[in-house]
């Protein structure tokens, strides 16, 4: 399957020479240390515990990829129809809007992302990072604020590793991404020294990998992170459904 969102032509521009400073705050889990930018809560930093030297996310870059169009942990994309209507494509990181940070409950960080996805999405999307028997939980709740169902299709949430895809050794990373498409869903991230510790990314709830799609175009070098895409529903007038991802160590 084809990724369905292409990438306006401002994100191809290469970032100014001095790029800002990203201001993060830090995070931490049983097995994990990580750090979420303050005004998109992705994620910029992920770092087991058992080796804080060794970084998951391509980290290092966060400056240079802080431009429109690059994908990040924590990002989503998806489709939209109305009944009788058009699809209509909708993307947290094509043309970024600081999102509207919540205070709720046993979460970690919270924020309306409904800013950053687009004018005019009849949904209102609430992400969450918390923790839940020791892992590190992404989730994101989609309600339909409109009056009319909503149909939701192919919601895709990139998973941006420091990675070569295995198989491809042409390309650069530090690790190597396994992704296992349908039953027993998940995404397995491997150092390419072979050391421990192994990442490992598992449905939330009711979000299997139903199919691995890389990006409709590369917008820089190594940008072509693949995104974790589940099944779409249908949502009525005030109804919700909640997707996300697990991150464990192993």
């Amino acid at each position: 399957m084809k990724s369905l969102f292409a990438l306006p032509l401002l994100a191809a521009l290469s970032v100014a020479a001095v790029a800002a400073p990203i201001e993060t705050k830090a995070y931490s889990t049983p097995q994990l240390l990580f750090a979420l930018r303050t005004d998109t809560q992705t994620l910029a930093r992920l770092v087991p515990v058992s080796d804080p030297s060794f970084d998951f996310t391509p980290g290092p870059r966060e400056e240079e990829r802080q431009a429109d169009g690059y994908a990040h942990l924590g990002d989503l994309t998806l489709r939209t129809r109305l009944p009788g209507g058009e699809w209509h494509n909708w993307s947290s990181f094509a043309a970024r809007k600081p999102v509207r940070p919540e205070l709720l409950t046993r979460t970690l960080a919270a924020a309306d992302m409904s800013p950053t996805m687009g004018a005019g999405l009849p949904l209102k999307i609430e992400r969450r990072w918390l923790v839940e028997r020791g892992a590190l939980v992404l989730r994101f709740t989609l309600t339909n604020i409109s009056r009319q169902r909503v149909e939701v299709a192919a919601p895709a949430m990139p998973m941006v590793f420091d990675y070569i895809l295995a198989g491809r050794a042409s390309q650069e990373g530090a690790s190597a991404v396994h992704p296992r498409v349908g039953d027993n869903s998940s995404v397995t991230v491997t150092r390419l020294d072979q050391q421990p510790p192994v990442l490992r990314v598992e449905p939330d709830g009711k979000t299997p990998l139903t199919s691995w799609a890389p990006p409709a175009s590369k917008i820089a070098p190594n940008e072509d992170y693949a995104s974790w895409v589940t099944d779409g529903f249908t949502l009525a007038p005030g109804a919700k459904r909640s997707i996300g991802v697990r991150f464990l160590v192993r």
